[in-house]
């Protein structure tokens, strides 16, 4: 009996290390741990100013998908925007080696990708997460109802 246990339990670690090299997945645990930004560090909000009425949302422009990191969606349960944009910027700031991610976004309302065999589309409240500062050119208009209560900070360091 106890070499059967044995067995089993060594085809069992071959089977669970094997996995990730033959399907080529990275392994990872959950998203990128929330570090405190540094009193040294400035958040600077590269939004464009918008003297249209506050109706007027902001969706980053199909060019920032180059200088795409990670993203997370979070549901839509919480009203807390603030806590939300403070969590989202200090994941980015925890993202990787320290400089690797230095720029982050979070609206509502944005339509989710498709993703895990879900067709995306549903609106959620997302955090996008950049490996480069963005600019108020790497905004665009966004679509009525969509992309509202836009935040968005270029962390420097």
């Amino acid at each position: 009996m106890v070499a059967i246990n044995i067995l089993l339990a060594s085809l069992l670690i071959t089977l669970t290390s094997a996995v990730p090299t033959r399907l080529n997945l990275n392994r990872r645990a959950g998203g990128p741990a929330a570090v405190p930004i540094p009193a040294n560090c400035t958040v600077k909000n590269p939004l464009p100013t918008s003297t249209s009425p506050s109706t007027v949302a902001y969706a980053p422009a199909p060019s920032t998908t180059s200088a795409y990191v990670y993203s997370a969606y979070y549901y839509p349960f919480s009203t807390n925007q603030t806590a939300l944009f403070t969590q989202c910027l200090e994941q980015c700031y925890g993202y990787g080696n320290k400089g690797e991610c230095v720029a982050a976004y979070l609206a509502s309302n944005v339509p989710a990708p498709p993703l895990f065999g879900s067709p995306g589309g549903q609106l959620e409240t997302a955090c996008l997460m950049y490996n480069r500062t963005l600019t108020p050119a790497d905004f665009v208009v966004a679509s009525p109802g969509t992309y509202t209560d836009a935040r968005c900070g270029n962390i420097v360091c």
